[in-house]
């Protein structure tokens, strides 16, 4: 598997599900490509903030 394979993987499954999710939520009926990319982005990097949060007792 190339890595372009890989990162598309992680992309298409892994990165804009939750970024597409989170613009419906606010009333995007079809979000672009590039707002699902950067929502999910944010969506993964809050993720990971509140777990390390958690792991530090903040």
């Amino acid at each position: 598997m190339d890595d372009d394979d890989v990162i598309s993987f992680l992309v298409n499954r892994v990165v804009m599900p939750p970024g597409r999710w989170v613009l419906q939520q606010v009333g995007e009926p079809s979000p672009s490509d590039i707002a699902s990319l950067v929502t999910g982005l944010a969506f993964w990097a809050f993720v990971v903030f509140l777990v390390f949060a958690l792991v530090r007792g903040w």
